[in-house]
């Protein structure tokens, strides 16, 4: 795409989202600024052309037969030679050099006059200001952006808090005080950022009560018990409530501040944060014995200090949605392969429904409720994983497995139960990057792993089992996470991790001599999760935290061991063992990287006119880009996404059929999200431009 200045007053185009974008400017153009009296000799001071006797069909003075000479553009007045170069992408002066000795409107020469692509993409704001996010892509050998599954920057895992009781027992009188939270985790310095309550009463604009999504009745002060958690595409979190007793839910919680809700319209947006930097969240600055709300005021030692947590006034737990009926237990929570830039449905099972359980799917983007789509009978669901062919794969205590389609789920397997050994028992559950899938054992001294034939969905029950025994001092196997360096980790209730090759071959094997275990501070080792620098951390629900365990490359632990030293306080009894950090999904389930750039074009106070983003890409069969777009006067202030879209050019403008509002804005931001089915074929971004116009006036 090449655009010009043309005339006074008229568009200045940022061509290429150029790296220096201040290139683009919106005032009019004197002639000589254009080459004209004292430039090239071209033209007169009012901008008339000398071409007596060639021909000069842009007015410039130069064509076929002109005395100026010849024209390498005859269509732009803006292009002839000695014209100025600006950074626009094409070649202004006819020297056969595209912005070579460009100028920007400062009037001095940028050096940084590419357009993204044509040099190697940059992945973080160190590289380039605009970058927002790079998650899960990284550069092919040409410097084009493609996914890359073993790289993210993504560093936050969710922690589920049973029970935050500050010191009181939990009964029926204090379920004020124990709620159950989530805690948000910096995986690389170690420190709590947030938590929150895992049910917000504010899902439903305008009630006036307490009520889920679809206007159903949440017990507000109740024990919540939340357990398992599941991290989708834009890593944002879901968690289930079991609500023993009561009304099993699951919520959504926002990992972006610009995703929260500023249900107050006070232009902020009011979340838990750790204001004092210590790395753990305060939840009772006041001293009352109370959790804290945004209306708290801090008092003795954090006097004077804002609220870390805020409660039920925390805009980024973005809704709590109901299902199933009272004393279900929501056991499980696991994320499909999703369905629109970033956002999965979530399915949640029963437990307790007698011997006739069911899954509900939520959907990601909307939160609306659908199901149940019930199982095989017999079975209760204790945990899910849903591999990357779409098949939900669900985990009961008991020792069976089954099975469903999460396109289809009206197609569900039988009961699945390995014969070795006899008394099979699972808790745990996941799958490998080659869809084999993996329960931890409970009290059967054995870990499990399921090869399902898939000729058909009606053959994946006709699959292989193995079992592996795990060493005689262990006790219980609890959570389970595989990796992509060909490793399966295990969380040992007694204290321990131990790790197992996904390599081994199908039938049993008596792993008692293993040494492969390290062991953590704390017992009762409930959860095990992978994070995206390849660390595994183990949960302890009665030390109250997450030990991480530094492994390398291969998959082998760096020694001495970090499980003793490397730890961050949460809330009270962690209760989380399914994909806490969002690392199965991203890896396993389906492949997806998201790329975010924000553009501030024009000087400060002036507004742009976004007119038209275009991009370049390879996208073969089984992968997609999606491209989306918002804007804004500030960060913290952008308007809804608009897209998702798969088609290059996406006109902005209010006299097209999708306008962007708002517009002009001072800000754009651009998300491409991409995504493959095949994890053998991915799509490639080779660069993308951005046209606008700035106000000649602030606005």
């Amino acid at each position: 795409m090449q655009t010009r200045r043309v005339g006074a007053g008229s568009l200045c185009i940022g061509l290429a989202l150029a790296l220096a974008l201040a290139a683009c400017d919106s005032g009019s153009m004197s002639n000589t600024d254009a080459g004209g009296a004292g430039g090239d000799g071209s033209r007169t001071e009012g901008g008339a052309a000398t071409c007596p006797n060639g021909t000069d069909l842009d007015g410039d003075g130069y064509g076929l037969g002109c005395p100026a000479g010849k024209d390498c553009d005859d269509t732009d007045p803006l292009v002839h030679p000695g014209a100025k170069e600006v950074c626009n992408g094409a070649d202004d002066d006819c020297d056969g050099q595209i912005d070579d000795g460009a100028i920007n409107k400062r009037g001095t020469f940028d050096s940084g006059c590419d357009k993204i692509g044509d040099k190697p993409f940059p992945l973080d704001s160190t590289q380039d200001p605009g970058v927002t996010d790079a998650n899960g892509v990284g550069l092919d050998a040409n410097g084009d952006l493609t996914l890359d599954q073993t790289k993210s920057n993504f560093n936050y895992m969710w922690i589920a808090n049973a029970y935050d009781t500050l010191g009181t027992t939990c009964t029926a009188s204090q379920y004020a005080y124990c709620r159950g939270t989530i805690s948000k985790l910096d995986t690389v310095n170690l420190k709590e950022v947030a938590r929150y309550y895992t049910t917000t009463c504010s899902s439903k604009p305008g009630s006036s009560s307490c009520v889920d999504l679809n206007g159903a009745a949440i017990v507000k002060d109740y024990a919540h018990v939340p357990s398992r958690t599941a991290v989708d595409y834009n890593f944002d979190v879901w968690v289930a409530n079991r609500a023993f007793g009561g009304q099993p839910s699951a919520s959504k919680i926002a990992n972006e501040q610009s995703d929260c809700i500023d249900r107050n319209n006070n232009k902020v947006i009011d979340t838990s944060t750790d204001h004092n930097k210590d790395g753990k969240i305060e939840i009772d600055c006041d001293g009352d014995g109370l959790p804290d709300s945004a209306s708290t005021t801090c008092a003795g030692a954090f006097a004077g200090a804002k609220p870390e947590f805020l409660g039920d006034d925390d805009e980024c737990v973005l809704y709590t949605v109901n299902y199933g009926d009272i004393n279900d237990y929501g056991r499980s929570i696991c994320l499909d392969t999703g369905i629109d830039i970033g956002a999965s449905n979530a399915w949640v099972g029963t437990w307790n429904h007698g011997g006739a359980n069911r899954f509900f799917k939520i959907n990601g983007k909307t939160g609306a409720l659908s199901g149940p789509y019930p199982i095989a009978a017999g079975h209760a669901v204790y945990g899910c994983v849903v591999d990357s062919k779409g098949v939900l794969w669900s985990a009961d205590y008991n020792g069976t497995v089954t099975y469903l389609d999460t396109v289809k789920p009206t197609q569900v397997g039988p009961l699945l139960k390995p014969t070795t050994p006899a008394t099979p028992g699972f808790y745990g559950i996941t799958a490998d990057g080659n869809d084999h899938v993996w329960a931890g054992g409970w009290g059967s001294g054995h870990v499990y792993r399921y090869k399902p034939d898939r000729t058909s969905f009606a053959t994946l029950g006709s699959g292989t089992w193995s079992a592996f025994k795990q060493p005689a001092i262990f006790d219980y196997s609890r959570g389970i996470a595989a990796d992509i360096r060909g490793k399966v980790w295990v969380a040992i209730s007694k204290g321990y991790i131990w790790r197992v090759d996904q390599t081994l071959a199908d039938g049993y094997h008596d792993l008692s001599a293993s040494t492969d275990y390290w062991p953590t501070t704390g017992t009762t080792i409930i959860g095990v999760g992978v994070d995206f620098a390849g660390h595994v951390w183990g949960i302890s629900y009665s030390a109250n935290q997450a030990a991480r365990l530094d492994v390398d490359s291969k998959g082998d632990p760096i020694l001495p061991s970090t499980l003793a030293t490397k730890t961050v306080p949460v809330g009270t009894n962690p209760y989380t063992y399914s994909d806490f950090t969002g690392y199965g999904l991203q890896n396993f389930t389906r492949p997806q990287g998201r790329y975010a750039y924000l553009l501030t074009p024009c000087t400060s106070g002036h507004k742009a006119t976004w007119k038209k983003v275009s991009w370049s890409a390879t996208v073969p069969g089984s992968t997609s880009i999606d491209v989306r777009v918002r804007s804004g006067d500030s960060a913290t202030s952008m308007g809804a996404w608009f897209g998702p879209y798969q088609t290059s050019p996406v006109l902005l403008e209010k006299n097209t059929t999708d306008p962007l509002v708002p517009n002009p804005a001072a800000l754009l931001e651009l998300e491409f999200t991409l995504k493959t089915s095949n994890k053998n074929v991915k799509p490639v971004l080779h660069d993308f431009d951005v046209a606008y116009s700035c106000a000649q006036t602030p606005g």
